[in-house]
């Protein structure tokens, strides 16, 4: 799989793709990449707010990783009007923890299926089969109690992450 180079006909400005969606001896299209980043963006919200990324959070986080880019590319990216960049896309693919390949229209339909179907049990609670695996060793009138702690411990944990600066475990290192 082929990328533009950072040098690439989108320019340093993050500009709309000149050719029509298509990089210029690349092997990407920009209108599955725009599909395939906001299925990332909105599968895995932020974690400080819980709701999907914004352009301006999405951006901030990369620059912090590195990875400089406004909110309005970022915008550009994710709506089809922008050429990644090879530092974009490895960049996207490490915070979000998928490979470069997620990103390829000839390899990526089952992962994205994958993807999809993670993300439906996510928010099917299985999350909660796991809470309910914790708590089955207690009687059965103390296991609301005993979900209720330890649910308060976790949120505990987060509000302290991101106090801390840390966020969530896709936050940007602290040097």
């Amino acid at each position: 799989m082929r990328f533009p180079s950072d040098s690439s006909d989108a320019g340093s400005d993050g500009g709309p793709a000149a050719d029509g969606g298509r990089a210029s001896g690349s092997s990407i299209s920009v209108h599955v990449f725009a599909e395939r980043l906001t299925e990332l963006l909105q599968g895995r919200p932020d974690p400080e707010t819980g709701k999907p990324y914004s352009s301006e959070r999405m951006a901030a986080l990369l620059t912090g990783r590195g990875v400089r880019m406004s909110g309005t590319h970022m915008w550009h990216l994710r709506t089809g009007r922008a050429v990644p960049r090879l530092t974009e896309v490895v960049a996207f693919a490490e915070f979000f923890g998928v490979g470069l390949d997620f990103f390829d229209p000839a390899i990526a339909p089952e992962l994205l299926a994958q993807w999809r179907l993670a993300g439906e049990l996510r928010s099917h609670g299985v999350e909660e089969v796991a809470l309910r695996q914790l708590t089955d060793q207690f009687p059965e009138q103390d296991r609301p109690h005993v979900t209720d702690a330890i649910l308060g411990v976790l949120q505990g944990f987060k509000a302290l992450r991101a106090a801390d600066g840390r966020g969530g475990q896709n936050a940007p290192e602290q040097s």
